[in-house]
């Protein structure tokens, strides 16, 4: 058994697709006859096809980011070997648990928190990216996202106290299909946005941190969450998400409200009115006709 464990700082996200629990209840018994057999295997494409596909898309968007990388003409050429080691990719750490998906990079860093702050960014843009793109395919996720201490055991799995403040975050605050940010993530952002650090790569840190702070509001209840529709966002995302399913995304929200509410279920119905009121105040950004 392993017994030795590097403990160090994370971010970790942890995102569930919504409804899905609804879903397997309709394939819980083997079927007994063809048609119990063609039902069976159109439900479980169905849902698992949503548990791969959440995986593989945020491969694909953190690996697509490309954008609002500081210009390497900032730093003197002596010290752009460094620099673009910094900006590389961190590690990163996805598994799934069921239909849920768990994303870790770790922080410790070398050159003033650069690689760290580029591993968060990325995550961010590939986070805000899925949200959008999954609200178009009529598929609502949710996330916790949070900074703290964790180890990795067997291999690719996260274990301690930042995986377990990122599932509380969406299993118990979240309520609604939104990106709820901990206060571990916005203090370690507040950190390195006003460390005073001696290199150039220092000061691309506190410009980093303080734009990906930019993208962190204060939701209606008071809680953090990523603003997935902000006109930052936007140009990060323009290159990689057709700005049409912006649209849909609104539209199954507008769907989802109004099934809701004429079904009397009050709680997923003001779930649903939240998110719409969301839209609706970024609807000049995207051009969204609310």
């Amino acid at each position: 058994m392993q017994d030795n464990f590097d403990f160090q700082h994370y971010l970790v996200v942890y995102f569930d697709l919504l409804g899905q629990g609804s879903k397997l209840s309709k394939i819980a018994e083997l079927p007994t006859d063809k048609t119990e057999q063609q039902f069976f295997i159109e439900n479980t494409r169905g849902t698992i096809g949503q548990v791969l596909r959440l995986r593989a898309d945020f491969k694909e968007f953190y690996g697509e980011v490309n954008s609002f990388i500081p210009n390497e003409n900032d730093v003197p050429s002596v010290h752009r070997d460094v620099f673009r080691k910094a900006l590389e990719r961190p590690p990163l750490f996805l598994y799934g648990l069921s239909d849920a998906m768990v994303i870790g990079v770790p922080l410790t860093s070398d050159n003033e928190g650069c690689t760290a702050i580029t591993g968060i960014y990325y995550v961010f843009v590939a986070t805000c990216s899925l949200g959008l793109s999954f609200l178009s395919k009529h598929v609502p996720i949710r996330a916790g996202l949070d900074v703290g201490i964790a180890t990795q055991i067997d291999s690719n799995e996260l274990y301690g106290h930042a995986l377990e403040r990122a599932i509380y975050l969406e299993s118990k605050l979240a309520e609604y299909p939104r990106f709820l940010v901990g206060e571990g993530l916005i203090n370690y952002l507040s950190w390195a946005e006003t460390q005073k650090f001696d290199t150039k790569l220092g000061g691309i840190t506190r410009k980093m941190a303080k734009l990906i702070k930019s993208i962190i509001i204060q939701d209606t209840d008071g809680r953090y969450m990523l603003d997935f529709l902000s006109t930052q966002v936007r140009e990060w995302v323009e290159n990689t998400i057709d700005l049409k399913l912006v649209a849909s995304a609104y539209g199954f929200v507008l769907e989802e409200y109004r099934k809701y509410s004429q079904e009397g279920n009050d709680k997923l119905a003001s779930r649903y009115y939240r998110l719409l009121q969301y839209f609706h105040s970024r609807r000049n950004i995207w051009g969204i006709n609310a």
